[in-house]
């Protein structure tokens, strides 16, 4: 795709930072979408649907990719590419090849499905600088504001090194500057508005794409598309050929519309719950690690660092004014009906996974592959086809997982998550914290009295049994410190912490 890992950078990065640009103006008040992204349920077909035929993969001593192996619409948008030395240039040149997208041939649609993601992404950071930033007209603080500049400036930073082409630094201002035909009101004045924008452009052009990758899946799951590098790289890379060109087929299509639902997934996720106060809970969790103390607490906070109970202590203080509720209206159940669209998606992020690991298991080494089989096989990835079976069990009703270290094992019930999901987030945090001094002092053989930190202050011991036993069943009647260990036995259960994360981050 067209410079995978600078987007896939960005993408993320834009999400959750912001840049210094000029402060906004008075606006109008903004209108929020509140309708919710219908997504098919893949699960629905995938058991009666026949078996997806292996891509015609060479034999690996004769695999190899050429110039010859790339289409002619191909060749001719990479001339385009290697010509963009500016945002407006990649915006036009994105725009202008999503509205001839059907005129194109297949290889050059499954590349510029993935490119297209990036179209609601012009200047998304410079957009959401009234969030992060502290000021005037600013909803930000001291901690979201140098968080932000820091982590642009080393994007910024390894850019100019790793890829220092014109189009690598025209892609990094695509996503940072605005364009001409954007105006103060372009900019983001609330986590809601936000909110809206994640849940509806962005969320629909991930879905569109990854309709748009199932559809050529589901022309011709034999064909395989070929990637030139230089693309990424710039005109002067690869003057020996070496490495230059890569095959993608049916496990890396596959691969790719996983990703984007996980993607999909999370922006849900994020848009079901009331995120209002979430730069304040960051402003109060930065006082706590020794930033804006001073102004925040009173008084310089002595004791630096962030405990469990500290850290509960913050966020219940504000799950008290309604944040990580579940944003359900009256009259429109609008984010429970988010947090169902979630669970498809995360099924289906699950089935193409499995699909790809299916086409890939156990097939001949292929380098020239952009997904190598002999990383996928039992040999090098022994236990990743028990990582795949657990996930489907996990993600498709009630299953029990196991540890392979202790052997125990706990049961869990994803689906009730999404299907039925917690009006607050906060039920599910730690309610019982470890107590006693911050220090102990022991007696050493020479008499010296040695001061020791007592780590295990404030952390997190205990939680509500009954608030987990809907998502964990075998939580029922335990003891109050059950959800250490059954998150514990998750997390090295293979593949389930990978569909169980969400629930479990409020297990620390």
């Amino acid at each position: 795709m067209i410079l995978k890992q600078t987007l896939s950078a960005l993408v993320v990065l834009s999400l959750s930072t912001s840049v210094v640009t000029a402060a906004p103006k008075t606006v109008a008040q903004p209108q929020f979408d509140y309708s919710v992204l219908s997504i098919q349920d893949n699960w629905a077909t995938a058991d009666k649907a026949p078996a997806t035929p292996a891509s015609k993969r060479k034999i690996a001593s004769l695999q190899t990719f050429s110039e010859s192996d790339l289409s002619a619409d191909f060749k001719k948008l990479r001339a385009e590419w290697l010509k963009v030395q500016d945002p407006d240039q990649l915006e036009g040149l994105l725009k202008k090849s999503y509205a001839n997208f059907d005129s194109y041939s297949d290889d050059t649609k499954y590349f510029l499905t993935q490119a297209h993601v990036a179209l609601p992404l012009r200047g998304i950071v410079w957009r959401l600088r009234p969030l992060f930033e502290k000021g005037n007209s600013f909803l930000g603080n001291k901690a979201t504001h140098v968080s932000a500049i820091q982590i642009l400036r080393s994007v910024a930073g390894t850019i100019d090194m790793a890829l220092p082409t014109d189009q690598a630094k025209a892609t990094f201002r695509y996503f940072t500057e605005p364009s001409a035909d954007m105006s103060n009101a372009s900019q983001f004045k609330s986590i809601a508005e936000f909110q809206s924008f994640l849940g509806n452009e962005m969320a629909k052009k991930l879905y569109e794409s990854t309709t748009r990758i199932e559809a050529l899946i589901a022309k011709d799951s034999s064909k395989i598309f070929v990637w030139d590098n230089k693309m990424l790289f710039g005109t002067g890379a690869f003057r020996d050929d070496i490495q230059r060109y890569s095959g993608h087929g049916a496990a890396e299509m596959h691969l790719a519309a996983s990703a984007y639902y996980r993607s999909l997934h999370g922006i849900l996720v994020f848009c079901a719950y009331n995120q209002d106060l979430a730069l304040d809970v960051a402003k109060k969790m930065g006082a706590h690690v020794g930033q804006d103390s001073i102004s925040i607490l009173g008084k310089e906070k002595e004791d630096l660092g962030l405990t469990d109970e500290e850290r509960v202590g913050v966020m219940t203080e504000f799950t008290k004014k309604k944040f990580l509720s579940l944003r359900d209206m009256p009259n429109n159940p609008y984010g429970t009906n988010m947090m169902k669209q979630a669970y498809t998606a995360l099924k289906n992020y699950v089935l193409h996974a499995k699909k790809a690991y299916e086409l890939l298991q156990d097939k001949d080494a292929n380098p020239a592959m952009a997904l190598n089989p002999i990383h996928f096989s039992s040999e090098s990835q022994a236990q990743l086809g028990k990582g795949i079976s657990n996930m489907v069990a996990v993600v498709k009703g009630e299953a029990e997982v196991r540890d392979p270290v202790s052997g125990k094992s706990v049961t869990v019930n994803l689906p009730a998550f999404y299907n039925n999901p917690p009006q607050n987030l906060g039920v599910l945090m730690a309610n019982k914290f470890e107590q006693g001094a911050n220090e102990k002092t022991i007696k050493a053989k020479n008499g010296d009295l040695l001061k020791v930190r007592n780590y295990d202050k404030g952390r997190s011991i205990g939680w509500n049994n009954d608030a987990w036993k809907t998502f964990v069943p075998s939580a029922a009647g335990q003891s109050s410190d059950y959800m250490a260990e059954a998150r514990r036995i998750m997390r090295y259960s293979r593949g389930t912490s990978l569909v169980m994360n969400l629930p479990t981050l409020f297990v620390r």
